[in-house]
């Protein structure tokens, strides 16, 4: 018999994740192979020091008095390999904004991630599905 311990949601590692902006409702789209709780730090960081290239320091710079929800974290899948998880990252990405150019309006992700075959379009409004029903069944860290 092997005995598990139970690892704490915000120490996941090897993750695509989701966060939202609790004024607006709109998602950022990441993936991380540290603890979730240190990239969380990071881009917290990123935002106390202004950092234009952070997509959640970006939307909140435009969207004045928006606020992030760090609470409300979804993990839409786990991958240890690093090029999996970035590709599963754009997979999610592209299935949310599927254009070639990205829409502020449906993500606050800056790029879009790895570049996909086409072939992957077909399967954007399942994976949509999909990540509605996970972010709809999330709970919150705590």
């Amino acid at each position: 018999m092997q005995i598990e311990t139970k690892v704490e949601l915000e120490n996941w590692k090897n993750v695509v994740y989701s966060v939202e902006c609790e004024t607006c409702g709109l998602n950022y789209i990441g993936e991380t192979g540290q603890h979730y709780c240190d990239r969380r730090d990071q881009h917290k960081r990123d935002i106390n020091q202004r950092k234009t290239s952070n997509a959640l320091y970006d939307h909140m710079m435009k969207n004045e008095g928006h606020k992030i929800n760090w609470e409300k974290v979804c993990f839409l899948d786990k991958e240890k390999n690093w090029k999996g998880r970035k590709i599963k990252e754009a997979i999610y990405i592209n299935a949310i904004v599927p254009t070639t150019l990205m829409d502020k309006e449906k993500l606050m992700n800056l790029e879009k991630g790895f570049e996909l075959d086409p072939i992957w379009k077909e399967l954007n409004t399942p994976i949509r599905d999909q990540i509605k029903h996970v972010i709809k069944q999330t709970t919150m860290l705590k």
